[in-house]
């Protein structure tokens, strides 16, 4: 390098060099801000849980597979569980899908049972509720629901109303079909929706759109517990927190 070049170049580099002090200035005054408000964070999480336990879940100590999700929701769901509330939960879970329950009112609630995950019967009037469980995120089984929706929906209505079953399902709101799923994007596949090859042709291709609907857990079974809560009485600690730790399983994942 000339010595004009010099010259010509050294105010530019003292320019940069000097920038480049400022700009580490301002990156470490940044990244103070950070770990001061981290620690502030932390600070108030700490005091907060030491007042509260709010991180102390005990169902976060174990795995809860599929098939335990649907046994603790169906244990709720049945009026004669032990959680002696009768049929407080079951009413609930009801009126968000517009299913009408009266005080006298016989509800069969079973999970894991014929290898439908939650499965809740009623005679008179006839209804079924079909719940698909996907809190672990498992794969749709080839013809799943259908099968499931033409064994406990469509064959009893084909016994009773014969070739106009399929009509008398589409439009009775007390047969339903949910799919419960972990979150937005896991929906049920036309894999799991469709008609076998083997059932008659003459049945839908897939089942009713009107049957069937998608629950998200944070969503439809946090609203249906909130909802349970409120109803429960203020002496009822045990069940309240219990309620409230298994929302949290899920909120926590928002």
């Amino acid at each position: 390098m000339t010595e004009e070049h010099f010259e010509i170049l050294s105010p530019i580099l003292d320019r940069l060099a000097e920038q480049d002090r400022i700009n580490m200035i301002e990156t470490i005054a940044f990244n103070e801000r950070i770990i001061k408000n981290y620690r502030d964070k932390k600070d108030r999480v700490s005091a907060k849980n030491m007042n509260q336990s709010h991180l102390f879940n005990p169902l976060t100590f174990f795995s809860i597979n599929e098939p335990k999700h649907s046994f603790l929701i169906a244990k709720l769901l049945e009026p004669n569980a032990e959680h002696g509330q009768g049929k407080l939960f079951l009413k609930s879970f009801l009126k968000l899908l517009d299913i009408e329950i009266n005080s006298t009112d016989n509800w069969i609630v079973t999970a894991e049972t014929g290898r439908i995950d939650i499965l809740l019967k009623r005679n008179d009037p006839h209804s079924v509720v079909i719940i698909e469980n996907k809190s672990n995120n498992a794969p749709d089984q080839e013809n799943q629901l259908y099968r499931y929706w033409y064994r406990e929906i469509f064959l009893p209505n084909q016994n009773r109303f014969g070739t106009k079953a399929i009509v008398e399902v589409e439009k009775n709101k007390n047969y339903r079909v949910i799919y419960l799923s972990p979150d937005e994007s896991k929906k049920p596949s036309e894999y799991s929706t469709t008609r076998p090859v083997y059932y008659e042709t003459s049945l839908p291709e897939v089942i009713p759109s009107s049957s069937t609907e998608t629950w998200i857990f944070k969503d439809q079974i946090v609203n249906w517990l909130q909802n349970s809560i409120k109803e429960l009485s203020t002496e009822n600690h045990r069940l309240r927190e219990y309620l409230k730790q298994y929302i949290e399983l899920w909120t926590s994942k928002i």
